[in-house]
């Protein structure tokens, strides 16, 4: 049954890095907490023209173009400030500097929206450009008022096309939504990771190993990867680890790619020589809400 119920509330606002948005690929990195949210408006830019023929009115031509947005939040720390507007930031004196230069950063920004019955609206505008915020500050009277941070961007379209609708029709995305009111919606991940168009069901999540599972005579300086087949959901690349088959844990600095695609083990020191080990993974899970069941590979080093 169709929801129409009005917009009570916002919350939980959340921007990520865009690492890569080209006609080979779109990603970004982990979704970090932005700030309180206070107010949101996004309006789109539309374009609209009816063209006349035969003394009648035959056609109507529309397109769409960038959204701008206006964002109330309760207040901007200064490092955040200096990621969204490209500016150094000094942690060790806990300044920004504003010389006029640095690029703005492309970034995704997402948040819900609460509705009247307890559902919500979720959102992710997956490529948007911040630009230097209003601020105000006035002096302190007999009754409080506080003056908020006012942020401004505009979201535009990606480079990189997806196939939204599953019949080959390839777009760029300026926005993902989901609604709580939809059965088929799941909320459970959306902000572990920056929600990008899956046509239909996503598709199952699966793992390869390099080295390959049963391989030998692997270096012993070999770093191991694990290639996923969906972006995995945050934090899920914690569990897994690299033990001899006595259950020895290696020690290793573990890596994920921005895409959330490719963990990698790089063993602190040489693994031993002619021995087996075992790559662990537990249980993982993407973006989708999928978990593969618990997995182990192994390997012999030469």
């Amino acid at each position: 049954m169709p929801n129409y119920k009005s917009v009570l509330g916002a919350d939980n606002l959340y921007y990520a890095l865009v690492t890569q948005d080209d006609v080979s690929a779109y990603a970004a990195g982990t979704p970090a907490y932005l700030a309180p949210l206070a107010n949101i408006t996004i309006k789109s830019k539309t374009g609209m023209k009816t063209q006349y023929f035969d003394n009648v009115a035959m056609e109507v031509l529309t397109s769409e173009g960038e959204s701008e947005a206006e964002i109330e939040i309760q207040g901007l720390p200064l490092a955040t400030k200096a990621i969204l507007l490209g500016k150094t930031f000094d942690s060790a004196t806990g300044r920004m500097f504003d010389d006029g230069g640095g690029t703005p950063p492309y970034v995704a920004l997402g948040y819900r929206a609460l509705k009247s019955d307890g559902t919500y609206k979720h959102y992710w505008y997956l490529k948007c450009l911040f630009t230097p915020p209003d601020e105000e500050a006035a002096s302190k009277a007999d009754a409080p008022d506080p003056k908020n941070a006012k942020l401004k961007l505009t979201a535009i379209f990606t480079t990189y096309e997806w196939d939204v609708d599953g019949a080959g029709t390839m777009r760029g995305v300026k926005s993902v939504q989901g609604d709580t009111a939809v059965t088929e919606f799941d909320e459970s991940t959306w902000f572990d990771a920056v929600q990008v168009p899956s046509a239909g069901a996503p598709a199952a999540l699966t793992c390869t190993p390099s080295p390959v599972d049963g391989a030998s005579s692997v270096a012993v300086s070999a770093n191991i990867t694990l290639t996923f087949s969906n972006a995995l959901a945050a934090n899920a690349e914690d569990g897994i680890i690299l033990t001899t088959a006595a259950g020895v844990v290696k020690a290793c600095a573990r890596t994920i790619n921005a895409a959330r695609t490719l963990v990698t083990l790089d063993p602190t020191t040489n693994m031993a020589a002619t021995t087996t080990y075992l790559v662990i993974v537990p249980g993982v899970t993407d973006v989708y809400g999928q978990t593969l069941a618990d997995t182990v590979y192994d390997f012999a080093t030469a």
